[in-house]
């Protein structure tokens, strides 16, 4: 008789190398998630910080950034792109242009936030590469409203987080003022607040 030697893994050493595969991708899909996490709390917290800039002008100057009708005045300081700021209208309301680009300019000028960067149209551009702006009374929401856009995925846990989760009612909205798409749907929306 003759002794074969036959090689190959054993049941246990199969097993042992699909756990650490499992624990490999566990770790991929935990650290995925954490990633996520990370940058919509980056996104709340650039909010935030307009919004506390945004007030803190308003406190200061007695005017809304972008609106304010004696900004030449009041901030000698050169805007974003090096020009001097603009005088806004001084009527207690956003136009395009004046929520688009002037409130980022004056808030510049004024020292309460640093440089960002901007789209082709002048609007910044959040943490995330989406566009920003300012509105008055819009998506449902009273008052000066702070729009960014973001992936449905984004606006959804941003709002879930510090408001109702919903996308139509509450203090976080969707600029169409409608519920969010179905979870695990591609694409971006704005998702807006009142400053």
């Amino acid at each position: 008789m003759s002794k074969t030697n036959q090689k190959g893994f054993t049941l246990v050493e199969i097993a042992i190398v699909l756990v650490i595969i499992g624990l490999l991708l566990g770790g991929v899909m935990k650290g995925q998630a954490l990633i996520a996490n990370a940058k919509t709390k980056a996104l709340i917290l650039q909010m935030d910080g307009y919004t506390t800039a945004y007030n803190i002008y308003m406190d200061t100057y007695g005017a809304m950034p972008g609106d304010d009708a004696n900004a030449l005045a009041n901030l000698p300081g050169k805007g974003i792109n090096g020009n001097p700021v603009v005088n806004g209208s001084g009527n207690g309301y956003f136009s395009g242009t004046e929520g688009d680009k002037l409130v980022f300019d004056d808030l510049f000028a004024a020292g309460l936030i640093s440089g960002y960067t901007a789209a082709a149209n002048g609007r910044p551009l959040n943490k995330d590469g989406g566009q920003m702006f300012y509105r008055s009374n819009y998506a449902g929401l009273s008052g000066s409203i702070l729009c960014s856009y973001v992936s449905n995925e984004q606006a959804r846990e941003m709002d879930r987080k510090l408001d109702d989760g919903k996308g139509n009612s509450g203090s976080y909205r969707r600029n169409n003022n409608a519920p969010y798409a179905a979870v695990g749907t591609a694409g971006k929306t704005y998702i807006c607040t009142a400053s």
